[in-house]
């Protein structure tokens, strides 16, 4: 199993030294991946935890110098808000810059009151992501590049600098039935949020059973924290989550779960709000006493 953290690039605790020392320190205690979260323009309602954020793929662009091993990727980047031929070309950017280390996190959102904002459209949001792959697909591998969409149409352009992999690997968020399907058809792997081992294990058959030829990564985003007295699930938006939490050994024994269930590679989530020293201090122990054995 693969382990990458999930930077602070927003809620309280999201500041440039926050996001200097996490990523640095990531690098250096052998984390395949550092990740950042995307919100653009959140309400007043979604301030708490969403209101200060860094932009996802800017930061990732000025940390890449500070962690030149890791790979750099976003969990998940809502594309549909985004105009789709700057967003293929901002991480493009990233991955000639690092020699092929961008993973494009991407999924539909959920913030319809954000969507508003940025005068995009909520309702079809999962078309035009579909087609919003494809078309950063394109520009990825081709140099000249013509593009018919139902949103996006390109007469005749010219794209440079091409991925260094030949795409950039897209890794599709969510864990629903659409989701997994877009997985199957679009993805190269599969980041889903704060699921059970038994929601993973679901996600990951039925990618399988649409997809038998060639797998995907399987990914999880959870939190983690390594106090007893934290409760191994939480309450957000009206729905269960699940996160690593309690001694070590119990989080070894969970983390097996997830491994067991099909999970190659876990984004973490340390605690942040505890303040800075204590969240690296969580990194450097999951990565001494964890990591070599799982």
């Amino acid at each position: 199993m693969k382990f990458g953290i999930i930077l602070p690039n927003y809620d309280r605790a999201a500041s440039w030294d926050a996001l200097r020392r996490a990523a640095i320190l990531a690098d250096e205690l052998g984390y395949e991946s550092i990740w950042t979260t995307d919100h653009l323009l959140v309400p007043k309602e979604n301030i708490n935890p969403y209101g200060p954020m860094y932009e996802a793929l800017v930061t990732l662009a000025l940390l890449a110098p500070l962690a030149p091993r890791v790979q750099l990727g976003t969990s998940i980047l809502v594309l549909p808000m985004r105009n789709p031929v700057l967003a293929a070309k901002q991480a493009v950017t990233i991955d000639a810059a690092t020699n092929g280390r961008m993973i494009l996190g991407v999924g539909v959102g959920w913030n319809e009151k954000e969507y508003g904002n940025l005068s995009a459209n909520f309702k079809n949001r999962g078309k035009r992501l579909d087609e919003h792959i494809q078309l950063l697909r394109a520009l990825w591998s081709n140099h000249e590049v013509s593009f018919q969409g139902k949103y996006t149409q390109i007469a005749d352009g010219y794209s440079a600098p091409l991925a260094v992999r030949g795409s950039i690997p897209i890794w599709i968020g969510g864990n629903d039935e659409p989701s997994w399907r877009r997985a199957a058809k679009f993805g190269d792997g599969w980041h889903s949020t704060g699921a059970s081992p038994d929601q993973m294990a679901q996600g990951a058959q039925r990618i399988q059973e649409l997809r038998p030829a060639r797998p995907i990564t399987i990914s999880a985003r959870l939190s983690i924290d390594f106090d007893p007295n934290t409760a191994p699930t939480f309450q957000y938006r009206g729905k269960t989550r699940y996160r690593l939490a309690g001694p070590p050994d119990a989080i070894r024994a969970r983390a097996r779960e997830y491994a067991q269930a099909g999970v190659q590679h876990l984004a973490l989530t340390f605690p942040w709000e505890k303040g800075l020293d204590a969240a690296l201090a969580q990194m450097q122990q999951f990565a001494r006493e964890l990591m070599p054995e799982l």
